[in-house]
């Protein structure tokens, strides 16, 4: 098959955390090697970036606009993009088209329906998750849902709401689950674990950081010996903004010494802090998957984050996490002092974190991904 993935407002081969390239990009870039094992795999994302060709894999940006670019800004490109998108495709054909986030399943609708292609839409992001509700986003990723031939979902949560608030029919949305790389997300025990916590994510409002710091400002109160790494840039146009309030808060709770904000780092550097780390927070409002958080397993890390949204599949409490509605929650404290203060409970949980990560396998989503792409083409 020849495979088209689109990721018009981010390069999936650019550094992961950096401007918009988050779990949507790992997910893209993870998929397309795995598939180009055996097909043909084109790329094309409208942000400037390095194009290459590797054996079957292709990978073409149409350099139209600068990464650091707002999501929100690279909307006005979205013609610009489609046209370019239009004249490649006068020199080469496709089988089927994979469009990632609603921006790439517009332009996928359009070409589709004009060349005659079945396509996949996945979201990795709904507008329902957003401040204040845009609901003209809303509307456009229903328009497509209702275009496209399959949704996929990556938890049951995220099926549940494409169909009971999007109004898709339930044989429309296929649940496919993300995998984690098992060649780079490798658990260390020869290093020293510290009381090192980890928050990642790309600084803004929706990723719910400042829960984070509410909860060191409670649990400082029992445990001074901790330290607490915020890894991703601002993103979007609050972004800024909103690490000043976070930054802020730091000072009003007086967690100077115990806080650093790193900003968007390597994927090697990351590994380093997780083979270190005893915990990772994840407070995002929602998540339809949570890439993360199984990457943070995988490397023995334990997360700790509150029960909305699609982590409720994947952390179970005592086991590789913990799960509360609120981060200030007494027992969350008691769990954290725990792991903090008992090696053997640690160690305990950080093997468990390990076992249930084995079933996330990023060569058992591509298969369900080729078996799916093959229905569609016959």
């Amino acid at each position: 098959m020849n495979i088209l993935q689109l990721s018009f407002h981010a390069s999936p081969f650019s550094e992961i955390g950096k401007n918009d390239g988050g779990g949507m990009s790992v997910y893209v870039q993870q998929i397309s090697k795995h598939l180009s094992e055996n097909h043909n795999v084109t790329v094309v994302t409208g942000e400037k970036a390095e194009s290459f060709k590797d054996k079957n894999l292709e990978f073409i940006s149409l350099d139209i606009f600068e990464p650091e670019l707002n999501v929100e800004d690279k909307e006005i490109h979205l013609q610009t993009f489609k046209n370019k998108l239009e004249e490649f495709l006068e020199l080469k054909s496709f089988d089927v088209i994979h469009a990632h986030y609603w921006l790439s399943g517009l332009v996928a609708k359009e070409i589709s329906n004009e060349l005659n292609i079945p396509f996949v839409f996945t979201s990795h992001s709904l507008g329902v998750f957003l401040d204040g509700y845009n609901k003209e986003r809303v509307d456009c990723e229903k328009i497509v849902m209702t275009s496209t031939n399959v949704v996929t979902a990556s938890s049951v949560f995220e099926t549940m709401l494409i169909g009971d608030t999007y109004k898709i029919d339930e044989n429309k949305i296929k649940k496919i689950i993300p995998g984690v790389d098992r060649k780079i997300f490798i658990p260390d025990s020869s290093v020293e674990k510290e009381n090192i916590i980890l928050s990642i994510g790309r600084i803004q409002k929706q990723k719910g950081q400042i829960q984070t710091l509410e909860f060191l400002n409670n649990f400082k109160k029992i445990e001074e010996d901790f330290k607490c790494y915020f890894i991703g840039g601002p993103s979007g146009k609050n972004g800024n903004e909103y690490l000043n309030e976070l930054k802020q808060s730091v000072e009003e709770f007086n967690l100077n010494t115990h806080v650093e904000f790193l900003d968007t780092l390597p994927q090697t550097e990351i590994i380093d802090l997780f083979k270190k780390a005893k915990l990772m927070i994840h407070t995002s409002q929602f998540e339809t998957f949570g890439l993360v958080a199984i990457e943070a397993n995988a490397m023995g890390v334990p997360v700790l984050t509150t029960n909305n949204g699609s982590l409720m599949e994947i952390i179970e409490n005592n086991k590789n996490g913990y799960l509360s509605e609120s981060l200030l929650d007494g027992n969350v404290n008691n769990f954290v002092n725990n792991l903090f203060n008992d090696n053997a409970k640690y160690e305990e949980i950080s093997s468990s974190c390990i076992e249930k990560s084995k079933k996330y396998d990023w060569a058992k989503t591509t298969d369900e991904l080729e078996s799916l792409y093959k229905q569609l083409v016959g």
